[in-house]
């Protein structure tokens, strides 16, 4: 046992040192008292120390301002809790600062001391570069919308959720909140608002900007102002989301309002945030600054590049297919996402739209440009980080299932090979109370709520599970609730196969009860064998003497002889049997034992039938030791008959193992007594000691084969044997651990 012990915690070793030198993330474990006790290759790279200067030391890696901080950490981790993805600020050996994500996890003993703790560290410098970027950024788009002089109205299913500061004063509103969450209908005078309501509704399913519309609207004061409107769907959110471009015409001259309209645009466009180009004959005929900018160009070298020289080749070809169908009025817009190419070579990622417009007479594309690179990097970081931790779990070693509500929604590799499932669409869908026992299934539903309140993983729970193919195996399962998976709260649930470990424990309880009665079996054997010996020997000498009594002498010498033979099996499980091992054929000991035991089972009224497979593969085995067990479990079968039947013996070839099946049509034996037997002294029949079962046990296991029993009552009862056919490949219990 105890080499089972050491070899099971070699292979957690292994696995641990596998998974630290194979993780990015930097990890370091430490004592309770904050040593270094292990580190891995990223840690070094992380921190510039290396595992030598580290090793027994107490990390020297927290900034002396954050010293408290770090102490709180630490306190936390050692009263058992999980430290989850604290951001901080950690020291390189050089002194330089970087961004950490820090998680510290406490380590136990079997007995729930914690004995260290394992900190996992990732640098997020970059990541909060960037996010500190894009958020400038959002500021700065947040700006230019808030205080453009150009009223900004924007619209979900025609409800206002957004008017900038022009909007406000335009409709004599004191702030936007009067504005929002009422309909902008209400606000059209009563001849246009089913006009404008029908040019929405158009401009939606086209999804394409509207021309300019001159109509009334009807301010919060109920004065009546002239406007100008233009729509222009927001692709970005849902299908009934717009925004409206407004002018106020109110009381001027056609010819000043279209001239400051354009005023006011040269301005939005010129210090938008948004790279905007026109495109006109093969040409640049203009660029805004940020367009310029954004590829590395001043906006002189801009507008004498053409459209190729900003667009990656690979991706040239189809923009100016478009825009060529855009130029013909085939597409009025055409939104598009490609690869940019700056000045230096570098690449980067846009998206934008492709307008179809006029300028100076002519047909032109008017070319709104974004780049997304940070978006595109972060988003493919996430879907990289996403596949290996889903490859991790799922070829990870401990079974493991995630369940929506109570319904499967993923299962590893592991997880299938538990549930006896073929394929995972044999698990997915199905709820994970159908693989638990009905008696249990309360339980289990318990164990699943109560997994949702809290973030905490449960205590694992033992329950019987039923598996794809109808088998129960004993396991146990714990759960806990992980958030914003496929965007829901899900639960994920642990188990683990227990059918090893009862089997163990089985094995160690029979092992105890068979050394016990080895050591008694010893001291009996030798106490009464000798005195036996003396009374059968003189009980022979009176049966001479006395010829009118030899029935009475028949008869002991015959309880004498019985007597024997339990003295003979206290001796086969007091000693050891040296066996001697060779490939032997199942097929010729069967057809001896039942020779032997056929004219036994003919007294009995009892048909041996045999239907063996002649073309079974020679076992590695005793010969000797297999017959005695074929002997002791026909003969129990054909006792267990007393009316006649039948006793039918069948063999095969199943993978790597012989499978012998011996059936008879006795009345069958309780579950309560079937758990119970190979135990010593526990017998079904009146003149039974119960050793000939145990000892079949005993050499089974010796042979690395097993032993099922399985009965119903007023049914009979089937034994199995399983052998393997290499036995020299199995490792061997000693007699020692046997006995």
């Amino acid at each position: 046992m105890s080499n089972s012990s050491g070899y099971s915690g070699s292979m957690q070793q292994v696995e641990l040192a596998s998974f630290m030198s194979l993780s990015s993330d930097g990890i370091v474990i430490v004592d309770t008292d904050g040593k270094v006790l292990e580190l891995n290759r990223a840690f070094e790279m992380l921190h510039g120390w290396s595992r030598e200067e580290l090793i027994g030391r107490l990390l020297p890696v927290t900034p002396p301002h954050l010293i408290e901080e770090g102490w709180k950490l630490y306190l936390k981790a050692m009263s058992g809790s999980q430290v989850n993805g604290v951001e901080t600020l950690k020291q390189r050996k050089d002194g330089s600062m970087f961004h950490a994500s820090v998680t510290i996890s406490p380590v136990q003993n079997a007995e729930g001391q914690i004995v260290a703790l394992i900190a996992v560290e990732r640098d997020i410098t970059q990541q909060k570069l960037m996010e500190r970027k894009l958020a400038e950024s959002e500021e700065r788009y947040r700006q230019l919308v808030e205080y453009s002089p150009e009223p900004l109205l924007a619209l979900d299913d025609f409800e206002v959720y957004y008017a900038n500061q022009a909007a406000v004063r335009l409709l004599g509103s004191q702030h936007a909140g009067q504005l929002t969450g009422r309909c902008f209908l209400d606000f059209i005078g009563s001849e246009h608002p089913i006009d404008m309501a029908v040019s929405i509704e158009q401009l939606l399913a086209n999804d394409s900007p509207s021309d300019t519309m001159t109509m009334k609207l009807v301010c919060l004061d109920q004065s009546l102002i002239e406007v100008e409107v233009r729509v222009i769907p927001i692709v970005s959110r849902s299908n009934s989301s717009v925004q409206l471009l407004l002018r106020d015409i109110t009381g001027r001259p056609k010819a000043a309002s279209l001239q400051e309209t354009e005023q006011l645009y040269e301005c939005l466009v010129e210090n938008a945030m948004t790279g905007v180009c026109l495109y006109q004959e093969e040409k640049m005929v203009y660029a805004n600054p940020y367009f310029a900018a954004m590829f590395g160009y001043t906006g002189e070298e801009a507008l004498q590049a053409t459209l190729g020289t900003f667009i990656w080749e690979e991706d040239y070809e189809n923009i100016r297919e478009i825009a060529a169908q855009t130029l013909e009025g085939r597409l009025s817009t055409f939104p598009f996402s490609v690869k940019g190419v700056k000045k230096d070579g570098t690449l980067i990622y846009l998206e934008g739209l492709l307008t179809a417009t006029t300028f100076r007479g002519k047909p032109s594309l008017l070319g709104t440009f974004q780049d997304v690179t940070y978006k595109f990097k972060v988003e493919e970081a996430l879907r990289e980080s996403a596949q290996r931790y889903q490859r991790l779990i799922k070829f990870l070693p401990e079974p493991i299932v995630v369940s929506d509500e109570g319904v499967l929604i993923y299962v590893n590799k592991s997880a299938m090979k538990l549930l006896r499932a073929k394929s995972e669409a044999e698990l997915i869908g199905k709820s994970l109370l159908h693989f638990i026992h009905p008696d249990h299934g309360r339980t289990a539903r318990a164990l699943l709520q109560r997994a949702l309140r809290k973030d905490e993983p449960s205590q694992f729970r033992e329950l019987p599970i039923l598996c794809c193919d109808g088998q129960l195996i004993d396991a146990e399962l714990s759960s806990i609730r992980i958030h914003h998976y496929m965007g829901k709260t899900v639960v994920l649930t642990v188990l683990r196969d227990l059918t090893d470990r009862k089997r163990a424990e089985d094995i160690l309880v029979r092992s105890e009860k068979l050394s016990i009665l080895g050591q008694l079996a010893a001291s009996l054997a030798h106490e009464i064998r000798n005195p036996l010996t003396s009374l059968k020997g003189f009980t022979q000498l009176l049966k001479s003497k006395a010829k009118e009594d030899v029935f009475y002498y028949d008869t002991m010498l015959t309880e004498l002889e019985r007597i024997n033979l339990i003295v003979g099996d206290f001796m086969t499980l007091a000693k050891p049997q040296l066996a001697q091992f060779e490939y032997g054929s199942i097929n010729r000991m069967l057809e001896h034992v039942v020779s032997v035991l056929n004219h036994q089972a003919v007294m009995m009224n009892v048909s041996i039938v045999s239907k063996v497979n002649k073309k079974l593969p020679d076992v590695y085995c005793d010969e000797n030791q297999l017959k005695q067990v074929f002997i002791n479990l026909i003969k129990n079968a054909i006792e267990a008959m007393p009316s006649g039947g039948n006793v039918v013996i069948t063999a095969e070839q199943n993978g790597e193992h012989v499978s012998i099946k011996i059936k008879d049509q006795g009345e069958g034996i309780s579950d309560s007594i079937v758990e119970k037997l190979g135990e010593p002294f526990l017998t079904t029949k009146s003149n039974g000691t119960g050793l000939g079962l145990m000892i079949s046990y005993r050499i089974m296991e010796q042979h690395g084969g097993s032993l099922t029993i399985r009965s119903e009552l007023h049914k009979g009862t089937t034994i199995e044997l399983r052998l393997p056919i290499d036995g020299k490949r199995v490792k061997r219990p000693p007699v020692s651990q046997l006995l």
